[in-house]
């Protein structure tokens, strides 16, 4: 039985059932619209395409985290105390919300409203994501014009489902500032569906699984300003690569020091560690150099293409002398 065919077309399928559940996107602004790329939300509503299998299924990933949070809240006894899918509208412009889980009240009965986005990750971020915040932060907003009276908060609770971790970014509330401003974006995005204003894009690490990207004025080559998350990211893995460096020079002088030790060979232990040391046999292989000097006929012939690879190198940026 070979089911990879049968996936391809049934993950879209999928797909295709869980955005049936927020209705047409086309016909209004969503909280991830105004948290994401101008260019992208115009494209995806005038000129959809479907996202490779590979995008959708970390789309399902994520859909599969909701249902995990839920049934962890149920197994809890607190099915009584929130909603799940909850769709919050503006009252005179079509921007909604759909909320993941929307509680009533606080775990001890405290009257108040209290937003949860569930969001599934490869590896949870030390700081929460610009996108995110601003999602839910536009959620808060539209549950405040809602109930104008009742104390709203929320949180983003991110997983990893592969590590088996999860973090809680929490302390959210609605901000009077910060709402005018993402409801400004959002009208600014409506004009940008009626043609009154270019939709301009901008980066984020959203831009991993976006289906426009190929020809995005703001990723074309040579040199890409990157936003603070993935500088952030790069960042640490500068500084990994650098304690790497290290690590492999002290290393080698430790080596030195065990080698004097235990000679060409040796095996001894401890309460906490093994130490072993063994020859390997030497070898015979092919000079490359001398056998395309002396046969370069044959050499030709046993030649054959080694595959490339996609190299990576994040170097901190000096600092400009005065």
């Amino acid at each position: 039985m070979n089911l990879m065919p049968f996936f391809e077309t049934a993950v879209v399928a999928l797909n295709h059932n869980k955005c049936a559940e927020l209705g047409d996107r086309t016909q209004y602004i969503g909280s991830s619209d105004v948290a994401g790329c101008a260019r992208k939300v115009y494209l995806q509503k005038t000129q959809p395409v479907t996202p490779s299998v590979s995008t959708l299924l970390k789309f399902s990933r994520g859909h599969a985290a909701e249902i995990l949070i839920e049934n962890i809240f149920n197994a809890a006894g607190v099915a009584h105390l929130f909603d799940t899918q909850v769709e919050l509208e503006h009252p005179f412009y079509p921007l909604k919300a759909h909320v993941d889980f929307l509680f009533h009240s606080d775990l001890d009965g405290t009257p108040e409203h209290h937003i949860i986005e569930v969001k599934s990750v490869s590896a949870i971020p030390d700081e929460i994501y610009p996108q995110w915040s601003d999602q839910l932060s536009f959620q808060l907003g539209l549950l405040h014009l809602k109930n104008p009276k009742i104390k709203v908060g929320g949180s983003i609770l991110a997983i990893d489902l592969n590590a088996g971790k999860m973090h809680q970014f929490n302390g959210f509330s609605y901000n009077d500032a910060v709402f005018n401003y993402l409801s400004c974006r959002a009208l600014y995005l409506l004009d940008c569906l009626d043609e009154k204003d270019e939709a301009r894009p901008s980066v984020s690490h959203t831009c991993s699984y976006c289906s426009y990207r190929t020809d995005c004025p703001a990723l074309t080559l040579p040199k890409v300003q990157l936003p603070p998350e993935i500088e952030a990211l790069a960042g640490k893995y500068a500084e990994l690569n650098s304690t790497k460096s290290s690590a492999e020079k002290e290393m080698k002088s430790i080596r030195q020091e065990l080698m004097d030790f235990t000679g060409p060979a040796f095996k001894g232990c401890s309460d906490t560690v093994n130490l072993i040391v063994s020859s390997v046999a030497s070898s015979q292989v092919v000079d490359a150099e001398q056998l395309l000097q002396q046969y370069p006929d044959i050499y030709s012939e046993v030649l054959k293409e080694r595959a490339g690879y996609t190299k990576l190198e994040c170097k901190p940026v000096k600092p400009v002398k005065a």
